[in-house]
């Protein structure tokens, strides 16, 4: 015997063998009573046990085996003779596959089925099975391939030359796990394939592709396989059996065990198998005379059982995270999950669930809490809960739970493919409540927009209707029914270019509803004339929730009256023009008048007359102060006629706002401590720097404080702010808690010589009129008794048409 155990010395041993034995008997015939048979007779016992370790290893296979020995015949038209062995359940998994015909030609038939069957294979050949074993038999040439079934499974075939045999190894893929493994427990009991032909089954074990060995009650290893040499990394069969080379601490342990107990052990453990570290499923079992062990690579399962343990943790962390309640039964009708939000719902005490409720007890459960609806007949309504088991409808919709505490959950029913129900809760107390409230406030609102002869539509930012009244329908002849479903404004548009067909101006209000820019949602305001001769105001207004409102009023008729009064209003815009004109030159007139009584008051208050007593220092300060009054009441009504004459150019420049508001607020203060009002100032320091007219925002300014100082009462408050806008502008606001303006007069607050509780009333029309030559815009918001809050609004840049001529001119 060489160093290894090489497997065509097996299949030669064999042969010899089979001939010893027979010269045996002819010996024994001539040599009766010889002492020579004695010896001959303990060498056959001894080989029969070796035949009889290796036939319960062979039987651990799961597949099935076909063995030539022939000459090679013409594979197209006849297979041979080929001997079969294998376990019965392999035997009975081929057969599926085989062709009908008579009992013996059972391995003809199985071959047949598979024979022309697609293939794949490592190198990507696809020749098939019918070729492949022409190859082996005629060139010697080996193969492995799998066999694809139509069925979708497959068969992994392999084919060997064994000295002067042909071996094809048929595995189906389809009985591995648990049938294959009670296969190989009967294979101890039917070792058919053994006694035909044991040299066979010893040279076939050895070519096995996966681990193989057997080892002595004793526990020591007395025979491996080739795949076994490879795993462990030895030599040779005899570097194995003379280091007993386990594969790993736990085998020799596992084998004890076996020969304790009598019984199969299994085990999954990673295993360093060809250097390799693998997730190993290691079979041992008992057979005569000791124990044989299977190893099988188990990494793909294992992985993907590791994988599906991850994937069912992270579900189960992902239902505990939902605020919905969430319960599971599975096909046992028992309780196999809940999240936390289902035992919160029901105020479950968490010991409840240890022992896996039962679909009905959860039920009885929920009645004696009195946490289910009210029922006439609980007995048919459980029944027909748990029919659904059995029963599932083609549709399931939801249903909502009116529970006896008043509250409102909403149940979702799901079915699961392994027959389990699942049944989700939300509870809608809230939801629905808040729904009834909603509807209630909405009819409300529909009733009362529809009362108005206005017509009010409000537009989202995203463009689409959300409300409107029956008034703007009638106003623009729209069907009630296209305004259903929230159109867009472009659709709006379109129903009504045939009432007005001015493009641009759809596209300016548009905008208006669209674009977040302040500059663009700011109050306006104007007049169409439709196609049918009726004439429409309408005005934007931007909402506080992002929305905008589009109001619309038919003014034909006042239109129509108004056109009577036309040569009066010409006369009296000629009037105004004439007022205008007279107001300029009497202004001019008397500055200089004025600038002498300032002088001249001066004079006598610096002591250029004499020293004057406190009475005449009263009388001649009280001359300065109406001086400067008229002086800036002067300036006011000629920065008004020289507005009004648009002949009033802006000095631009940088203007740092924060400066600005700074040195307002100390301009006044003076005043405001005369007066005992505080003042505050709110702005960063570095809200920004816009191109504007310096001194004509200080005017604007100092206007507004001078305003509210009027209307501000002794101990009141005045509040001077700034902050960046949208598009790089600014936002400039006075809020003071006087006296306010009545309602009826805020309209007229911004013009010419109005005022609302004395004055000239030029101060707030300056400032509208600065600003808008600034290309901004001046919103009031007052409450009588309660203040007034004016904000502006001015641009990054001021318009270049209004700035001085001089300034472009030296840039040219």
């Amino acid at each position: 015997m060489t160093e290894t155990l090489d497997i065509n010395l097996i299949v030669t041993a064999g042969a010899v063998l089979l001939a010893v034995l027979a010269s045996l008997f002819a010996f024994r015939a001539r040599m009766d009573g010889n002492g020579a048979a004695a010896g001959w007779k303990q060498k056959c016992a001894e080989l029969d046990q070796q035949i009889g370790q290796l036939d319960s290893v062979f039987g651990a296979y799961p597949g099935l085996i076909l063995v030539w020995e022939e000459a090679k015949p013409d594979v197209q038209s006849d297979w041979g003779k080929p001997r079969v062995y294998g376990s019965p359940a392999a035997l009975a998994s081929m057969m599926r596959f085989a062709e009908a015909g008579k009992p013996k030609e059972m391995a003809e038939r199985v071959l047949n089925g598979l024979a022309d069957l697609n293939t794949i294979s490592e190198s990507d050949e696809t020749e098939s099975l019918r070729t492949n074993i022409a190859n082996l038999r005629s060139k010697g040439e080996p193969f492995s391939i799998t066999i694809v079934l139509p069925e979708g499974n497959v068969i992994e075939a392999d084919g060997r030359v064994a000295g002067r045999q042909v071996v094809l190894w048929l595995e189906d893929a389809s009985i591995r796990g648990e049938d294959e493994r009670t296969a190989i427990s009967r294979f101890e009991n039917n070792r058919i394939t053994a006694e035909v032909d044991p040299v066979a089954f010893i040279e076939m074990m050895s070519r096995a592709p996966f681990p193989l060995w057997r080892m002595t009650g004793a526990g020591r290893i007395n025979w491996v396989n080739d795949a076994y040499v490879d795993a462990v990394g030895a030599k040779n069969v005899r570097d194995v059996l003379d280091k007993q080379t386990h594969l790993d601490d736990q085998a020799s342990l596992q084998a004890k065990r076996v020969l304790t107990t009598n019984e199969r052990v299994e085990d999954m453990r990673n295993i360093v198998l060809g250097g390799q570290n693998k997730s190993t499923s290691v079979t041992l079992f008992p057979v005569s005379g000791g124990v044989a062990g299977i190893a099988m690579d188990a990494t793909e399962a294992e992985s993907l059982r590791e994988t599906l343990t991850r994937h069912i943790r992270a579900h189960d962390e992902m239902l505990n995270a939902m605020d919905e309640a969430i319960v599971i039964f599975g096909a046992d009708k028992r309780m196999s999950f809940h999240n936390k939000a289902f035992a919160s719902l029901f105020d479950i005490d968490a010991g409840w669930f240890k022992d896996r409720p039962a679909h009905s007890d959860w039920l009885d459960h929920m009645r004696e809490r009195d946490s289910l609806p009210a029922q006439s007949d609980y007995a048919e309504w459980k029944r027909g809960e748990l029919a659904l088991y059995t029963e599932w409808p083609e549709e399931m919709p939801d249903e909502l739970w009116a529970l006896p505490d008043s509250r409102t959950l909403r149940l979702v029913r799901m079915r699961d493919p392994h027959g389990g129900i699942s049944l989700l809760f939300s509870d809608m107390t809230d939801s629905m409540m808040l729904k009834s409230q909603l509807g209630t406030l909405i009819n409300v609102q529909k009733a009362t927009l529809d009362k108005l002869s206005e017509g009010i539509t409000v537009f989202g930012t995203d463009g689409r209707l959300k409300i409107h009244n029956a008034a703007f329908a009638r106003m623009w002849n729209l069907e009630e029914d296209s305004l259903k479903d929230n159109p867009r404004f472009s659709k709006i548009i379109e129903a009504s270019l045939p009432l007005h067909h001015d493009t641009e101006f759809w596209k300016s209000l548009k905008a208006r509803a669209t674009d977040p820019n302040p500059e663009v949602r700011r109050h306006v305001d104007g007049e169409i004339t439709l196609s049918d001769n009726r004439m429409l105001t309408w005005l934007s207004r931007p909402l506080p929730d992002g929305a905008t409102l589009v109001a619309w009023d038919d003014v034909t008729n006042s239109r129509r009256a108004e056109a009577a009064l036309i040569e009066r209003a010409e006369a009296l815009e000629e009037a105004d023009r004439m007022k205008s004109e007279f107001v300029g030159h009497v202004s001019y007139q008397l500055r200089t008048p004025l600038t002498t009584i300032s002088g001249y008051s001066d004079f006598l208050q610096n002591g250029g007359a004499g020293e004057m007593n406190d009475k005449q220092s009263e009388y001649v300060f009280a001359i300065q102060s109406a001086s400067e009054d008229l002086a800036k009441t002067i300036d006011d009504i000629l920065d008004i006629a020289a507005i009004e004459a648009n002949v009033l150019d802006l000095e631009l420049g940088d203007v740092d706002i924060y400066g600005v508001l700074e040195h307002s607020l100390d301009y006044v203060a003076t005043k405001a401590e005369d007066t005992r009002i505080s003042l505050d100032l709110k702005c960063d320091k570095g809200v920004g720097i816009i191109r504007a007219d310096e001194t004509r925002l200080k005017q604007v300014v100092y206007n507004l404080l001078s305003n509210a100082l009027r209307f501000t009462k002794p101990g009141g408050r005045i509040e001077l702010g700034g902050r960046a806008a949208e598009g790089g502008g600014v936002m400039i606001w006075v809020k003071d808690d006087g006296v306010g303006i009545p309602t009826e007069r805020q309209p007229q607050v911004f013009g010419s010589f109005e005022s609302s509780r004395g004055g000239a009333g030029l101060g707030l029309a300056l400032v509208q009129r600065f600003v808008e030559r600034h290309g901004g815009w001046v919103e009031l918001e007052s409450e009588e008794n309660e203040g007034t809050h004016v904000t502006v609004y001015l641009p990054k840049e001021a318009p270049t048409d209004a700035g001085h001529p001089e300034l472009f001119d030296k840039i040219a």
